[in-house]
């Protein structure tokens, strides 16, 4: 059924009408409404801006990637990158009423980040900002509403030409990866990253108790590494004109980083970087953090508190200095500053597991990627090249830890040298 739009509804902005299966929709009077975001038309006294943001407002599990002041000014950064794929915001209206939205956004990747072998190509598609749609508080649970959307979004995606949908970073027990992990999805699923242990810090009620859950052996552990870091400056980066000389320094520790040698160039340092820090350090979210050596970068952490929740975004440390373990130095001091300056009541270490953050953590639950893509024979052939390139690499790492030569490798990879952490 094709989806009709009130007359009222018709604005300026470049719309597109949907298909919606009988099979997903939602009840009669759902309309789905797709805008191409366009600056010219996301004034704040338009009505387009208005809606959005009351909506974002009303839903209180709204994420800072879904704010409408977020998205416009990567806007001409996203066009100039992706001149064929314009952001979207999708709309989702009842008898009039607007109950929910999603934002869409370009993105490439690559075959070698989605672990295929061989030579890396480019994949363009769209991921979901926030990794969830704005919703109606009364419509938080209604699953049917949000299969209506994953696939309303996920097929809008296919007809714009693009290979997936994705879902970046899923907690595993989020609503939408349940329903896009569901059978009766009508979609392709693939996850690049699988589902890894992740780790979260709840502090208790009063903060500074956090550490006594660590014994006495463990404390001294963690006092001696902050003195092997003492010549180190510590920099707490809040401010928006803090931001571009962060940027600078971190890109600077992550052309050295085993982050970067294995996953490509983690800080471009370029102009997307500026507009979300800017804006985070705008709003008062922003909490980033660095190590500095005679004014020598050395590590840093990329994060932001929303929500009494803050989030490890990025980290990394200059390879050169391994041997002193800055990136846990680093971990230490940032959460004593947080535990002395407005503090969470979490501390999310974000997606990828690691043996550092179990042992800091109060509680492991688990996340990942998912990539989803219209059921082409095109993109069958393609997740079989990716799951085929995924069992090889199974199969080899399997070998290498049969025969003790996985760890040594591994740290090679990371650190250049053998028994560096």
């Amino acid at each position: 059924m094709k989806t009709k739009l009130n007359p009222e509804q018709q604005d300026n902005v470049n719309t597109q009408v949907i298909e919606l299966s009988n099979k997903h929709k939602v009840s009669d009077g759902v309309q789905f409404k797709i805008h191409a975001l366009d600056c010219a038309q996301l004034q704040p006294v338009s009505e387009l801006y208005q809606t959005w943001m009351q909506l974002y407002q009303n839903d209180i599990n709204s994420d800072l990637y879904q704010h409408p002041d977020y998205i416009i000014p990567l806007l001409p950064i996203l066009a100039k990158a992706y001149p064929q794929y314009p952001g979207y915001l999708m709309q989702c209206y009842r008898q009039g009423t607007l109950i929910a939205a999603g934002i869409l956004l370009p993105k490439n990747m690559s075959t070698k980040v989605l672990k295929g072998l061989g030579p890396a190509r480019l994949l363009p598609g769209y991921y979901l900002s926030g990794n969830r749609f704005l919703v109606q508080p009364e419509l938080q649970q209604d699953k049917t509403l949000l299969k209506s959307l994953l696939e309303s979004a996920t097929t809008f995606c296919h007809q714009q030409k693009s290979v997936f949908l994705l879902l970046d970073d899923l907690l595993v027990n989020d609503p939408l990866n349940k329903i896009a992990q569901d059978s009766e999805t009508p979609f392709l699923k693939f996850s690049h990253t699988g589902f890894q242990d992740r780790s979260l810090i709840h502090f208790p009620e009063n903060p500074i108790d956090y550490w006594k859950q660590f014994r006495s052996k463990s404390r001294g552990k963690q006092r001696r590494l902050l003195r092997q870091n003492s010549e180190m400056t510590f920099i707490r980066v809040t401010e928006p004109d803090q931001v571009a000389d962060f940027l600078e320094a971190a890109h600077q520790i992550s052309l050295n980083t085993w982050q970067t040698q294995r996953l490509g160039l983690r800080i471009k340092n370029d102009d997307m970087e500026l507009e979300e820090l800017v804006f985070l350090a705008s709003n008062g979210f922003l909490r980033c953090y660095m190590l500095k050596k005679d004014d020598q970068p050395v590590a840093f952490k990329i994060g932001h508190q929303h929500k009494g929740v803050f989030r490890d975004v990025e980290v990394g440390f200059d390879l050169d200095y391994a041997s002193k373990s800055p990136g846990e130095a680093l971990l230490l001091m940032t959460l004593d500053d947080l535990i002395q300056h407005d503090p969470p009541h979490t501390f999310d270490f974000g997606e990828g597991d690691a043996e550092y953050k179990q042992r800091y953590s109060s509680e492991i639950t688990q996340s990942g990627s998912v990539l989803l893509l219209a059921p082409t024979i095109k993109n069958k052939l393609l997740l079989f090249y990716l799951k085929s390139s995924r069992v090889v690499d199974r199969n080899i790492r399997k070998v290498l830890k049969a025969t003790g030569t996985y760890t040594a490798i591994r740290q090679l990879l990371r650190y250049g040298k053998l028994g560096s952490r």
